[in-house]
């Protein structure tokens, strides 16, 4: 009966519209540009008819699943956003070790779900995103240095193609889309209806231990981090930040801070390393940290500390920006810009997967997410008033400005593409990004999808339309 009705549709001058567009963004610096429709599929059929009407009707389609989505890449002007948010399904198969999950399903909501079963995925470190979105952009999830970015875990997929036909994709079917499906984000031309993920058993144990220190002794935090990186296994992930008081827990008479967060995943089947973090030590060589955290931890709670740095309703910009330098000359420039930084809230969070082995950590051409090298750098731009928009725009080009000339990649979900379009190109392999061009207008030859966010237009419709990029 459901199927019949029709998905519920929020149109344009209706009660609630507004915030059926802008509530899923989480970004209150929303973008220009409505759409003309929001539908609101509850099953895989209801998918199948929203984009089979908009196909009858001429009007491009935008998808969201829902989270940090910073560019609002689903927020477009004319034609229908397809909200995936109550697709949240999850069935888990605990014997096979699978789960076949819903795009509208938060991070942290898998995470607990799995754990109850002793059983675990590298789900993102923020549990408020939706797994749709994540795994398209290939998933920069828990303990990647050893069990690799999310999308990697795909055992297959179900979405609804432009043609308006509902189609499986694997290694052995349909496999052309379903190695776009890892990696082309909001470049891909179609709605995941669900995802069968590979699972692992839950870790014997999770231990995290964090440092922090003034941010002028950020050389000699770096240096220590950069040296024992060589010694850490990949199940090992140490990230660095660069803080201003804004931060949560920020104090006055510490404003600005580096903080450093080591997490050792343990195997479940294997023996419990209490050594793991030995090359770290007791900290940075010399220095006496501000505050020290040693202890367990759950792996279905990594996300509670880092959802509390993404206050709801601010504003955000964000960038990325991989670099073949190590970590210490990576985050160089660092201590004067942060120190700049018209919030407090903004913060730089850096490191290198796999502890500096990042470049040869991916099966190499096995799926559309490709592009890795030895450090990454994401920049988060945070504040409230409107009225500091322009500042905080103009401390992102300044980062990004001291960033680049050693820059040689992006990554895809945080990169500032609405603004810098030639990131999208830069967020894969060079070898790959003709075939991703090519498969994206052979599957959508008509442009139904919107596909990568570089400008808002409108669309009349019934008018041509043509493939992004």
């Amino acid at each position: 009966m459901i199927a019949e009705q029709g998905p519920e549709t929020i149109r344009a001058g209706d009660e609630g519209f507004e915030g059926a567009v802008v509530d899923g963004v989480f970004n209150a610096m929303a973008v220009d540009g409505r759409p003309g429709e929001v539908v609101r599929p509850r099953t895989e059929a209801e998918v199948v008819r929203a984009v089979r009407d908009a196909v009858a009707a001429g009007e491009r389609v935008a998808v969201r699943s829902g989270g940090h989505s910073w560019v609002a890449s689903s927020v477009r002007d004319g034609g229908v956003l397809i909200d995936l948010g109550e697709l949240d399904g999850i069935a888990v198969d605990a014997e096979a070790m699978v789960a076949t999950i819903g795009p509208g399903v938060r991070g942290k909501v898998l995470s607990a779900a799995l754990d109850a079963h002793g059983l675990a995925f590298p789900v993102g470190h923020c549990g408020d995103p939706g797994v749709g979105g994540f795994l398209l952009g290939g998933g920069l999830g828990v303990n990647w240095g050893a069990w690799l970015p999310s999308c990697f875990s795909i055992r297959s997929l179900r979405g609804v193609t432009a043609d308006g036909e509902l189609r499986t994709a694997s290694l052995d079917e349909n496999e052309e889309l379903f190695w776009l499906a890892r990696g082309a984000g909001p470049g891909f031309p179609g709605v995941v209806t669900s995802f069968e993920v590979e699972l692992r058993p839950a870790p014997a144990a999770v231990r995290v231990s964090t440092w922090t220190y003034p941010l002028q002794e950020l050389d000699a935090v770096t240096r220590w981090v950069t040296e024992a990186s060589a010694g850490l296994a990949p199940n090992v992930e140490v990230a660095v930040v660069t803080q201003g008081v804004g931060r949560p827990g920020g104090a006055a008479e510490h404003p600005l801070v580096v903080g450093v967060a080591a997490t050792v995943v343990i195997e479940a089947d294997g023996a419990v390393d209490t050594d793991a973090l030995a090359p770290l030590g007791d900290g940075a060589p010399g220095l006496v940290p501000l505050e020290r955290f040693e202890g367990p931890a759950r792996l279905s709670e990594l996300h509670v500390p880092v959802d509390a740095t993404y206050p709801e309703g601010a504003r955000y910009l964000a960038d990325t920006f991989w670099t073949h330098l190590p970590l210490e000359q990576a985050m160089a420039p660092l201590e004067e810009l942060i120190a700049r930084a018209p919030s407090g809230k903004s913060y730089v969070l850096t490191g290198m997967p796999a502890n500096g082995r990042g470049a040869e950590l991916l099966p190499v051409g096995e799926a559309a997410y490709g592009m890795h090298d030895t450090t990454l750098l994401i920049v988060y731009v945070i504040w409230d008033n409107p009225a500091d928009d322009a500042a905080n725009r103009a401390w992102l080009d300044e980062v990004a400005a001291a960033l680049l000339p050693t820059c040689t990649g992006h990554v895809l979900s945080e990169a500032d593409i609405r603004a810098h379009p030639e990131r999208i190109a830069r967020s894969f392999r060079e070898v790959d990004w003709p075939r991703i061009k090519e498969l994206i207008a052979r599957f959508d030859p008509d442009g139904l999808f919107h596909g990568f966010p570089v400008t808002t237009r409108t669309t009349t419709p019934g008018a041509p339309r043509s493939p992004a990029l």
